[in-house]
């Protein structure tokens, strides 16, 4: 094991099962602070409900685990070398999978996904593909705490190199292996639940193990079946793309070629346009990738990059970890960049010349100006840290973005009053920046979620107020709800029209709340609301409760 700046770098080889187990091993006891955090995504402030969510839970996972002896091998080697019980284990692994449909069966359950971005460029200093991965999931002080590299060669394989965190062991989110292929899984939102399905992460440790071409990797998708709807992004040598959709039995897949001049953007958009519904939740992730979208291409010219000119490594690294902070930028007209609050990774993969470069540290990972770059990556791994020159972002912001990220944190633990002192943080650091309204209206949705004087409501009420016309558009649906809904509550009848509320999604949840009876009405919306600080969203279960 090789160790630079906490950044371990762990070399497996052999037995699968056997290297499974020495990896619990050396996991043991700081597993439990991912699996934790997992597992914990899946609380409400209602006992019964998270017993309820438990046993659905298990009855889901045991056709995860029993109907795939490979997958359950695995999990039982990685269970035995931490000293933990396999179910623990699949629970936390199996989280990301649930919380794509786990609404379907229990309205109520807290919903978040991973938002991540991939990009393609070609290198023509390396003549190389370099292929850059951000994940994003509201992990924050676990999952980047003991995050590391793993080289393996497990049974007949190719050398792997993956990017994780300590309790979780397979090579399947982040990965290159020597032939040239990369690999990023992203989360594709839907309702596709198939009980019989194989666990993602087993399909993409079998897809990395078994596929050198993207002909190859095709073939291979075309033959599974997964639980739920995932995206694989993928690169291989010569510059071949792959972007594909699997859910269930469904696969839909693109094609691309990676040019020096071009930098190929891919979030969370479903492959097949025909599937991009407005009646799933969460509600505005749409929106939310558009913004992502229009924002790749602002964020070239504020980052002082000429279009027409050859990419690289360094120049990828850089983009996808500097924020575009839009301090001239009206708030209402405000866009989401790609990186986000919830980042966890930010690195750029070139397994063609043996290489990755790394943005380590606390999450959100910011470009500071320095990387870790990992050479080696199939032979003798070695890292060091490299300093690349170029635009940051400011402290002020970077420490604003943390602690909204610690606000949506302390949210899903349940910590509801580190949760107000972290938004009030953001807020302050944020300062004049757009994205502080943001910032206020959602410290505004923690206060209706748990006011309950009319002094304290009404006030609330002209909190809301002040944000008319100041919030992007979905958020400003948002917004009218809430001052629909404080009307409603504090008048018994609102000022606000479906007609003010554009999102049709949104304007259901209105007309659903407006025949609501007014004793209950704001305990009933309160206690299952969900907000999704990250994905800047809310969610409101209690309209299918």
């Amino acid at each position: 094991m090789t160790k630079t700046k906490d950044f371990p770098i762990h070399c497996l080889i052999g037995d699968t099962l056997e290297n499974f187990y020495q990896l619990g091993l050396e996991d043991k006891g700081r597993h439990t602070l991912l699996l934790d955090h997992a597992t914990g995504l899946f609380r409400t402030r209602w006992t019964g409900l998270n017993k309820g969510m438990q046993e659905v839970m298990k009855a889901l996972l045991t056709p995860a685990i029993e109907l795939h002896p490979r997958f359950k091998k695995r999990l039982e080697a990685y269970a035995e070398g931490l000293g933990a019980r396999p179910s623990e284990v699949a629970m936390g692994l199996l989280v990301p999978e649930m919380m794509s449909f786990m609404e379907k069966w229990i309205p109520g359950v807290p919903h978040t996904m991973l938002g991540c971005s991939s990009y393609f460029i070609w290198d023509d200093s390396r003549d190389a593909l370099v292929h850059g991965r951000t994940l994003d999931f509201p992990f924050h002080g676990s999952f980047d705490k003991y995050e590391r590299g793993i080289q393996t060669t497990l049974d007949d394989g190719p050398v792997t190199f993956s990017f994780s965190s300590a309790g979780f062991p397979f090579p399947s989110i982040t990965a290159m292996t020597k032939e040239g292929v990369t690999l990023s899984l992203h989360q594709k939102f839907s309702k596709t639940f198939n009980y019989q399905g194989t666990p993602i992460f087993d399909i993409a440790f079998e897809l990395l193990q078994n596929c050198g071409s993207r002909e190859e990797a095709i073939r291979f998708l075309k033959k599974q079946s997964s639980i739920t709807s995932w995206a694989f992004y993928m690169g291989f040598s010569g510059g071949q793309i792959l972007s594909s959709e699997i859910a269930g039995d469904n696969f839909d897949y693109s094609v691309h070629q990676a040019v020096p001049e071009r930098c190929l953007y891919f979030c969370n958009e479903r492959e097949n346009r025909d599937l991009i519904t407005h009646d799933i939740l969460p509600y505005g992730f749409q929106a939310f990738n558009e913004m992502r979208i229009n924002m790749r291409d602002k964020k070239l010219r504020s980052l002082g990059f000429k279009k027409n000119t050859p990419w690289t490594a360094e120049k990828l690294i850089r983009f996808m970890g500097v924020a575009d902070e839009q301090e001239k930028v009206k708030s209402q007209n405000w866009q989401a960049d790609p990186m986000t609050p919830s980042t966890l990774q930010n690195i750029c993969l070139i397994p063609d010349k043996e290489e990755a470069l790394v943005i380590t540290g606390t999450a959100p990972k910011f470009f500071t100006g320095e990387v870790l770059q990992i050479t080696d990556a199939f032979s003798r791994p070695q890292s060091k840290n490299i300093k690349i020159r170029g635009k940051t972002n400011s402290p002020t912001y970077q420490k604003a973005l943390f602690h909204y990220m610690q606000a949506q944190v302390a949210q899903d633990k349940g910590e509801y009053h580190q949760a107000y002192h972290n938004i009030q943080i953001a807020i302050e650091y944020f300062g004049k920046n757009p994205y502080g309204t943001i910032a206020r209206f959602y410290f505004f949705v923690f206060q209706y979620m748990h006011e309950t004087h009319r002094k304290s409501l009404s006030q609330l009420l002209n909190d809301f107020k002040s944000l008319e016309e100041s919030l992007p558009p979905y958020l400003q649906d948002h917004n009218s709800l809430f001052i629909a809904r404080l009307e409603k509550i504090l008048k018994g009848e609102t000022t606000i029209g479906i007609e003010e509320i554009k999102h049709p999604s949104l304007q259901r949840i209105y007309d659903f709340e407006r025949k609501m009876p007014r004793l209950l009405f704001h305990s009933l919306t309160k206690e299952l609301m969900a907000p999704r600080l990250e994905l800047l969203d809310v969610i409101y279960p209690h309209v299918k409760a």
